[in-house]
């Protein structure tokens, strides 16, 4: 099971609060609601893309309404194991009621809509049933990408408005007729799924974030310490060979006692670091002063060139 089926089980196993239920149901009928007409009077349909979703709307309307709706079960394609469901609400008088809450939320006048969100926790809902049924998250371990497509560019202006008022501040996309509202800072989608309950989701999806941040800390340093050793290696071989030009030449046997003895050492000890050289001088000298000796023989071989 992809991550994002993961998450949207998580969300669809927890059965929202009775005070939630209006928005709930409204936000389901938004995405993936629409009414048949039959004869003189109409029904309203729930679409579905897996059993647990229908499921999910179906407890709700037999909770607000005390009423069970009819399951219908669709082939996508002819001899195809992929199905979808429609939850469908036969009775005219559910209905009614069904579209008279629409209306009370001005559901498909976007800006009055929007005012109409009166509290946190409902513009929260509108975002959960937005992801469940229309969105997708990426498996963190392949990168960080949460989207939702919609079909209409009022309704993904609506979303970012709505994430807006959380401080996140998604991008919006035309791609394939559907207009995506899509967040890729891995920070805000942790926030996203804060709002929208996927508390589980967010913890798998930290422990996630916090082995990357380890390995590329790890790999950081290794690089760094590569890079020293071999900044080490290059500098000790130039002095090695500016050491023995100047032994082969005759020329450090009278130079100075406190030269001779750092060119003694390095010959020695040719992988050392300066500060390691130094300590092993009598007296000690810091990394500086043993840098500044072995440039001068440095110095001094070039010059015999």
């Amino acid at each position: 099971m992809s991550f994002s089926k993961r998450c949207k089980k998580e969300i669809l196993k927890k059965e929202p609060e009775y005070k939630e239920i209006d928005m709930e149901l409204l936000a389901y009928f938004y995405f993936q609601g629409s009414i048949r007409i039959v004869k003189n009077s109409y029904q309203i349909l729930f679409k579905a893309s897996e059993n647990i979703e229908a499921r999910y709307i179906y407890k709700i309307i037999k909770e607000k309404y005390k009423y069970s709706p009819a399951m219908e079960i669709q082939n996508k394609r002819k001899f195809s194991k992929d199905r979808s469901f429609i939850v469908l609400v036969e009775d005219s008088l559910v209905s009614d009621k069904i579209l008279k809450l629409a209306d009370q939320y001005d559901l498909y006048e976007m800006e009055k809509f929007y005012e109409n969100l009166k509290t946190r926790e409902q513009k929260k809902i509108i975002l959960k049933l937005a992801f469940l049924l229309k969105g997708s998250i990426n498996d963190p371990y392949r990168g960080y990408n949460l989207e939702i497509n919609l079909q209409q560019k009022e309704e993904a202006l609506l979303i970012g408005k709505i994430m807006e008022d959380f401080s996140i501040n998604p991008k919006l996309n035309l791609r394939n007729d559907l207009y995506c509202v899509y967040i890729k800072d891995s920070d805000k989608i942790s926030d996203f799924l804060a709002i929208i309950g996927a508390n589980k989701s967010l913890f798998d999806l930290e422990n996630v974030r916090a082995m990357k941040s380890i390995r590329n800390d790890i790999n950081r340093q290794t690089n760094f310490d590569k890079a020293n050793i071999d900044r080490t290696v290059k500098a000790a071989f130039r002095q090695i060979d500016a050491i023995n030009k100047l032994k082969d030449k005759n020329i450090l046997e009278n130079l100075s006692e406190d030269l001779q003895e750092i060119s003694e050492l390095r010959l020695t000890y040719p992988y050392i670091s300066l500060e390691e050289l130094g300590k092993m001088m009598t007296p000690a000298l810091s990394k500086a002063k043993v840098n500044y000796r072995l440039q001068k023989l440095i110095k001094l071989a070039e010059s015999e060139d």
